[in-house]
């Protein structure tokens, strides 16, 4: 019940949600309240979660990303038949950490390990995008802009504003930017303190997603994305 989105909850929100009478409602948080596992509010008349549930939940163990990310991963391929890959920051560069291989037979193909520059594809502007201004500087000037294919984004004063753009909407879409004819969707997984700690990118041949509802595979990408970083922010309490 208690989330990011409803921190706190009132006697009657819980009853309604565990579709309990309000007297057995009032009965478990007060229950819960003189173990300290939730607190009254200062205003009163709500609760949130006490500092003893976060003491215990200190102490559960913590999962790998990979683990976090890869039941999503595979509901999302499953969904659309494509091949997903979730990536990192290694130094100046991403690397596929985990990956779910497309349905098809004409497929994008993703090696574990696999590094690749942070200013064309999707997975790539998404971790640079993410980076406060003085990284991005760096690593611009230290790595440069190098070409992969006629689409991939080579002037600066272009890429800072298609990272501006990509902040702005939550995503980032690549047309072949570092290997042609390759369609590239990619959504952030955050952490609780705002920052990117990881790449979703749907691949597929251009020609394929093209034909497809594009806006439709991009809801997709951003809200398992989004349930990911969920699932990561749940580690972090």
């Amino acid at each position: 019940m208690f989330s990011g989105d409803t921190p706190t909850l009132s006697v009657p929100d819980i009853a309604r949600a565990l579709q309990l009478p309000i007297s057995t409602a009032y009965r478990y948080i007060s229950a819960l309240r003189q173990a300290g596992l939730v607190e009254e509010t200062d205003s009163g008349g709500a609760y949130h979660l006490g500092t003893m549930i976060i003491k215990l939940a200190r102490n559960v163990p913590r999962k790998r990303l990979q683990d976090i990310a890869l039941p999503f991963m595979q509901k999302l391929s499953a969904k659309t038949g494509e091949a997903i890959c979730l990536s990192t920051l290694h130094s100046y560069q991403g690397v596929c950490v985990e990956r779910v291989e497309a349905q098809h037979t004409l497929r994008v193909s993703h090696d574990l390990g696999a590094i690749f520059p942070l200013h064309a594809g999707a997975s790539g502007k998404i971790l640079l995008a993410y980076l406060d201004r003085k990284t991005q500087e760096t690593i611009i000037r230290d790595v440069g802009l190098r070409s992969f294919s006629p689409t991939t984004i080579t002037d600066r004063k272009k890429l800072y504003a298609e990272l501006a753009q990509i902040r702005k909407q939550g995503y980032a879409l690549s047309d072949g930017e570092v290997i042609p004819g390759t369609f590239g969707i990619g959504a952030p997984v955050m952490s609780c303190k705002n920052k990117v700690v990881a790449a979703l990118s749907l691949s597929a041949p251009t020609d394929r997603i093209k034909s497809r509802n594009n806006r439709q595979i991009i809801s997709l990408v951003v809200q398992t994305a989004k349930k990911i970083s969920e699932g990561v922010q749940s580690q972090e309490v």
